[in-house]
């Protein structure tokens, strides 16, 4: 029995330790989004599975605020992304808006389908404006938060696409949240922007 039972709990350890080898080895090296430490990663393909008619081919890093999913908190809803595209396409304002539109609705809808909620795919219609200098933009984008309750907000969004001509790459830099644009998140959210590399 003691030497059964000794086998079970080495078993137990040796597939606790391939379990914990393959976590680390899963989880993805952030290359453009370095930090903040406390802010959560994540990496996912472009187009995401939840919006596979985006027309683009690349990879997206975010990172997400500590009271991203917190409705109270001065930080609910804000995370930056930055997106690597293959290529250098044209990318104004219609480009990113029918951007915007997919993929807003399709992590929405994909998020509330596991929650019985079914948002309005009408609700989902990105205005984009032009910024001061090429290639800044700023938009407004209506969403249903299915992660949390379903309520309807409006996400502001800073918009930086910087074309790398030499990498054939496109690097789009959103700011993202909720919060008015004097709000004292931005400032960190700029921060972010700032410490940004390059893919």
């Amino acid at each position: 029995m003691k030497t059964a039972a000794a086998a079970l709990l080495f078993f137990a350890i040796v597939c606790m330790s391939i379990d914990a080898v393959h976590a680390q080895r899963a989880q993805p090296v952030p290359t453009m989004l370095l930090g903040p430490a406390d802010w959560r990663f994540e990496r996912l393909p472009i187009p995401p599975g939840f919006a596979r008619d985006i027309p683009w081919t690349g990879y997206e890093e975010a990172r997400f605020s500590p009271g991203m999913f917190d409705t109270k908190s001065a930080t609910y809803f804000t995370y930056a992304l930055s997106i690597c595209i293959d290529g250098t396409p044209k990318i104004e304002a219609k480009e990113l808006k029918g951007f915007f539109d997919k993929y807003f609705k399709g992590l929405s809808t994909m998020v509330g389908r596991g929650k019985g909620m079914k948002p309005d795919p009408a609700v989902f219609n990105a205005v984009v404006m032009l910024g001061d200098k090429a290639g800044l933009f700023s938009a407004k984008v209506p969403y249903i938060d299915t992660f949390t309750d379903g309520r309807q907000i409006t996400l502001n969004l800073e918009i930086d696409v910087r074309p790398k001509a030499e990498m054939k790459k496109t690097q789009i830099i959103l700011l993202i949240s909720p919060q008015a644009a004097d709000a004292e998140i931005w400032k960190q959210l700029h921060e972010i922007r700032d410490a940004a590399h390059a893919p």
